[in-house]
């Protein structure tokens, strides 16, 4: 790789997988949109640079953007996965994996279901493998569905990953500490 095709900046991005009675709360991605048009992935977007030392309200920020919800509609919002990652031609991206609650046992008539990012839905974890999911949200996804039911206050250590891509832009691996 030549010193121009090297990583020359940092973006960091929320990823927020909110559960509800087993269930997920995925966006498919409306398919006007220029990265990953129609797959599916948690609710989430850049965080912006005067976030980066708060980054649950980065998180927060995002919800109502995309879910239309409301900061005291969600309960035990935690950091869990921090993936870093360097994929051909792009910057050094960070990942930082969410996972929280809707409080109360409905869901909110002001949940957004369309929105310009895309459209809301209840998956359940069965239902993850069938659905064409962003490359690195197939990969991690279940691993936070696991965290969430293992440790729902989020008491665990955040885990800190990085990815590795071919040179043909495929993800190779993850490696997690």
């Amino acid at each position: 790789m030549s010193e121009a095709e090297r990583p020359d900046s940092l973006v960091a991005y929320t990823l927020v997988l909110l559960v509800r009675g087993g269930h997920c709360l995925l966006l498919r991605r409306a398919e006007q949109r220029a990265r990953f048009p129609g797959r599916w992935t948690g609710l989430g977007g850049r965080v912006e640079p005067d976030e980066l030392e708060h980054l649950r309200a980065a998180a927060l920020r995002e919800l109502v953007e995309e879910a239309a919800l409301r900061p005291e509609q969600v309960r035990n919002l935690v950091l869990r996965r921090a993936l870093l990652h360097a994929r051909p031609g792009g910057p050094l991206t960070l990942l930082l994996y969410f996972t929280g609650e809707l409080a109360g046992a409905e869901v909110p008539e002001n949940l957004r279901q369309v929105s310009p990012e895309g459209e809301l839905f209840w998956v359940g974890p069965d239902e993850l493998e069938r659905l064409d999911l962003v490359d690195n949200a197939r990969l991690v996804l279940p691993l936070l569905l696991e965290d969430a039911h293992r440790d729902p206050e989020g008491r665990e250590p955040v885990k800190l990953g990085a990815l590795r891509y071919s040179l043909e832009g495929l993800i190779e691996s993850i490696v997690w500490a």
